[in-house]
């Protein structure tokens, strides 16, 4: 399995239409191992359940923050959005309750609106040289003009699914208008990439069932993009990780043999 890129300024998402898939925890265990070794991170909270948010700070109140992404500002309203977390060396843009009624709609009634956070990202390119290493965003389990600007700013995307057939079909609701989006753009004069490039099997029980399941998935049109590290199911870290109750890295953590892998 190929690493992820090595990019200076990288940004990354976890996202799959269907809910429950574990893409706050992973987000979660992904941000605190990196912080361990020391890298750079800023996260985007767009997830009007707001769970990261609350796990990252202490005080938590819903701001509207992350909408100042969604339109034309200028750097300095870009940096006064970030604050930061509990964890060292982790930068958050917070969860807004009203995001998806409120930011989707002035999105949403915008000609070419999809690119204005890729746009703002490149914008403070300059700002952030040499002091973030990675940007990762948390979604919400929905289709919408946000989640496509998203989906269209990052650099890499990662699936988290479950052992099942409805886990692996939820992504195409994704894929499908994400794909589209890049072929209008494209048309139009644009260089934009599919970056859907890796899927990670989590919440692994060890029965005959998942080894089945795994099986047909590797003979999937998706089985060249799978991650060869698979997330165990576990309910005692899922209530760790909310808790901020991390593993050690020198334990035989699964996310950080992931990143020892697959991240520079």
């Amino acid at each position: 399995m190929n690493n992820f890129k090595k990019f200076n300024y990288g940004i990354c998402l976890l996202t799959n239409s269907k809910g429950g898939v574990g893409k706050t925890t992973l987000t979660l265990n992904l941000i605190n191992v990196l912080s361990q070794l020391d890298k750079k991170i800023i996260v985007f909270d767009i997830d009007p359940q707001a769970n990261l948010s609350r796990a990252l700070l202490s005080n938590y109140t819903s701001k509207k923050n992350i909408e100042l992404w969604f339109k034309n500002s200028d750097e300095k309203e870009l940096l006064n959005s970030i604050e930061k977390t509990n964890l060292t060396n982790v930068y958050i843009i917070p969860a807004y309750s009203n995001i998806v009624l409120e930011t989707n709609n002035s999105v949403t009634a915008k000609s070419m609106s999809e690119l204005i956070l890729k746009n703002n990202l490149i914008k403070m390119k300059k700002q952030w040289k040499d002091k973030i290493d990675y940007i990762f965003f948390d979604s919400f389990p929905s289709m919408n003009k946000i989640l496509l600007s998203v989906l269209l700013a990052s650099d890499e995307i990662i699936i988290p699914i479950e052992p099942h057939k409805f886990s692996y079909e939820g992504f195409k609701t994704i894929s499908e208008p994400y794909e589209s989006a890049i072929k209008t753009l494209n048309e139009v004069g644009l260089n934009i990439k599919n970056n859907m490039n890796y899927f990670l099997i989590n919440k692994v029980q060890r029965n005959k069932t998942h080894e089945a399941v795994i099986d047909i998935l590797r003979d999937t049109d998706i089985g060249n993009k799978m991650l060869n590290t698979m997330i165990p199911l576990s309910k005692v870290k899922q209530r760790e990780t909310m808790l901020m109750k991390f593993s050690s890295i020198t334990q035989k953590n699964p996310i950080g043999i992931l990143i020892k892998r697959h991240i520079p």
